[in-house]
């Protein structure tokens, strides 16, 4: 049994470092660095600072806000043009499937509650690497 923990935890241990994000051929996950941050919901370009974490980025705002974004690769090939997906109040969980708040003006369920067009860009945003 205990052979059988050490297989699976080496396996486990593999397959995170081949997780990691990686630019110019090293990894940088848990490394906090300087950027900008554009939303294209809104056009907004913000000076932030990203910290990357496998295949996500936590932008960190300098009111105190953060997001995390689900990256669209592991693998930065060009510093200026890194994409992603994330809402403000959602935690991805994997590829599919995120959880947290939802922001708006009406709760759910509430008799008068409609269906709101949804801006097909929200939650789309682009990081610079300064």
């Amino acid at each position: 049994m205990k052979l059988l923990w050490l297989v699976l935890s080496g396996l486990l241990l593999l397959n995170t470092s081949a997780m990691a994000v990686e630019f110019k051929g090293q990894n940088i996950d848990g490394q906090k660095l300087p950027a900008k941050a554009y939303y294209y919901a809104t056009g907004g370009v913000y000076k932030v600072q990203v910290r990357f974490h496998h295949k996500r980025a936590t932008i960190y705002f300098n009111d105190g806000n953060q997001i995390t974004i689900q990256l669209k690769g592991q693998v930065i090939t060009d510093s200026n043009n890194i994409e992603g997906f994330g809402i403000l109040g959602q935690y991805p969980l994997n590829g599919t499937f995120s959880v947290g708040l939802v922001y708006g003006d009406n709760w759910l369920g509430s008799s008068d509650s409609q269906l709101q067009q949804s801006n097909p860009l929200s939650g789309l945003w682009k990081i610079s690497l300064e």
